[in-house]
């Protein structure tokens, strides 16, 4: 009948809404259809047996979709404002901040679904008492990732070092916001608060895309091992690829990096892979549970309807002390 015709008729709308948008690689500057968007790797490739047998892919799935096609909801004459505004703004701050006073640039790095595939595999997820209490998500940004994770968790803390972000993340009401540019001592910060975080550390802890913006990214990794539980505790690391470091300052100068990391600027994500893993992670003592390769996906404006870098996500645990 006619209400069977149209149910069938909406997800194939929907599907070809989808495959018009015009996508842009925030690296080399193409433009594509999300249906180019990138999942896989050729495994072979990687000289490390290690490498070869965590990589995992992971599938674009229904929340991603629904991401990309957000963009499109806000209107053609209101990103063309919001670009305006945030072209005004950056004159006397950073982009980060600018975005967070305009509530734009929002991220997606992976749904829900695959956010609970990924601490699977590490056996970091359960159902009622099960749960794991606590969770930490380091330089957390608007906190849209923040909670695709928290909802696997008891509670939750974040961390940014932007104070128009940290506003964002407390009106997402976390357990815990702190806006700090170090983690050197956020268990003990957190506890002092009078929450009832183990002096071990947490269960889990994200660093999402932050290695690659920050001064000291050996430092980081460090820190983030002493922030997680010792033997158990679970670390989900993204890093882009290929990596290109800079440190953006509070009035949008950016700066190289005072640590440095031995990884190609360009070139393959399976090679860009292997050099982070072998002269970033690996030395800090962690043992790789599952890698997998994501679209690191930025909301669309009057020009593109998303932006796209090229993630890969390392799930690994924690050494013993």
């Amino acid at each position: 009948d006619a209400r069977s015709d149209r149910a069938r008729a909406r997800p194939r709308a929907t599907a070809d809404a989808l495959e018009d948008l015009r996508v842009r690689c925030a690296h080399c500057d193409a433009v594509f259809a999300p249906r180019a968007l990138e999942y896989g790797a050729d495994a072979r490739r990687f000289a490390s047996e290690t490498l070869r047998d965590a990589f995992d892919a992971l599938e674009r799935d229904e929340e991603t979709n629904g991401f990309l096609l957000r963009g499109r909801e806000r209107g053609d004459a209101a990103h063309r404002r919001l670009a305006r505004a945030c072209d005004e703004l950056r004159k006397t701050m950073s982009l980060t901040e600018a975005n967070a006073t305009l509530g734009r640039g929002a991220m997606h790095v992976f749904s829900t679904k695959q956010a609970r595939a990924l601490l699977t595999s590490a056996g970091a997820v359960g159902e009622g008492e099960g749960r794991l209490r606590w969770f930490l998500d380091v330089g957390a940004g608007c906190g849209e990732v923040t909670e695709t994770l928290a909802k696997n968790f008891e509670k939750t803390c974040a961390t940014e070092s932007s104070r128009g972000m940290a506003k964002r993340l407390r009106e997402r009401r976390f357990d815990v916001v702190l806006e700090s540019d170090t983690i050197e001592d956020v268990v003990g910060d957190v506890r002092r608060l009078g929450e009832d975080l183990d002096e071990d550390g947490f269960d889990v802890v994200a660093a999402l895309n932050l290695c690659d913006r920050i001064d000291a990214p050996v430092t980081l990794m460090s820190q983030l091992k002493r922030a997680l539980k010792p033997g158990t505790g679970v670390l989900i690391l993204a890093i882009v690829v290929p990596f290109r470091p800079f440190v953006e300052g509070a009035d949008g100068t950016r700066t190289k990096p005072s640590e440095t990391v031995d990884a190609p600027s360009s070139g393959s994500w399976e090679a860009g892979v292997e050099a982070l893993w072998e002269n970033l992670i690996a030395p800090a003592g962690f043992e790789l549970i599952r890698l997998a390769r994501v679209p690191y996906i930025s909301e669309g404006d009057h020009l593109f309807d998303a932006y796209v870098l090229d993630d890969a996500v390392f799930v690994l645990r924690a050494p013993a002390r």
